[in-house]
């Protein structure tokens, strides 16, 4: 098995690397600062995708990070938290996000990935087609390749998932491939001929569409849940 942990597409060798991470985020912005840093911005985001209760925590819609201090059974510690698009404040323990995932939540990654050429496929499209990129939910004007996510319209992506899984047997159902521990690991189903069936599914199904990077990595996680699809 390959070693360390994976944050978005950053390989960490050690979950104490990554709470390293953490710590230099809460060390640079202060208690009450706002996570503004693009990059840190996006690794707070990923991080909380692992969040066991990351559903719960997100509610509306992530709108930003900050750093909060707060009292743990008379303890006073400085850590992370996530205001809502509503206003609202949730913390969250990094510590939590580490856990390892569910088998729910790896069959959720492995049917992601599976339908990763479809989303690059829609990406392409679109770059190529000729006409002015214009953000599907917003309408405003996409300025460039790098600020175009591909994100599902209804159904959403947990919609159509959800009811690949229900009609093939429930979670229990899809093993996961063992990682081979070679280059970059991937979460893959072990059945490929299910895997096959789904991305038909995905191919007749889906309504993929272009949409702002920020109006992806915000407004639409409440509808779409962890790792909307993305460049």
């Amino acid at each position: 098995m390959r070693r360390g942990i994976t944050i978005g597409t950053t390989h960490y060798p050690t979950k104490e690397a990554v709470r390293n991470v953490c710590r230099g985020i809460v060390q640079r912005y202060g208690i009450g600062g706002d996570v503004t840093d693009p990059d840190d911005d996006a690794f707070c985001r990923h991080l909380l995708e692992c969040h066991p209760e990351y559903d719960l925590k997100r509610g509306t819609g992530i709108a930003h990070c900050r750093v909060i201090a707060h009292t743990d059974h008379g303890r006073r510690s400085v850590g992370l938290a996530l205001v809502r698009l509503d206003g609202d404040v949730a913390d969250f323990s990094w510590n939590a996000c580490l856990t390892p995932f569910s088998h729910r939540t790896q069959v959720l990654a492995a049917l992601r990935h599976a339908i990763a050429d479809q989303v690059a496929a829609s990406r392409s499209a679109a770059l190529n087609s000729g006409q002015p990129l214009v953000c599907s939910v917003t309408g405003s004007p996409i300025p460039s390749a790098t600020e175009l996510h591909i994100d599902h319209a209804t159904p959403t992506f947990l919609d159509l998932a959800e009811e690949f899984i229900t009609g093939n047997g429930g979670a229990d159902a899809f093993r996961i491939l063992p990682d081979s521990g070679a280059g970059v690991s991937y979460i893959e189903l072990e059945d490929k001929v299910l895997e096959e069936r789904w991305q038909d599914h995905h191919q007749e199904r889906a309504v993929l569409r272009p949409v702002l990077k920020r109006v992806n990595l915000s407004d639409l996680r409440r509808a779409d849940g962890p790792g909307t699809t993305a460049p």
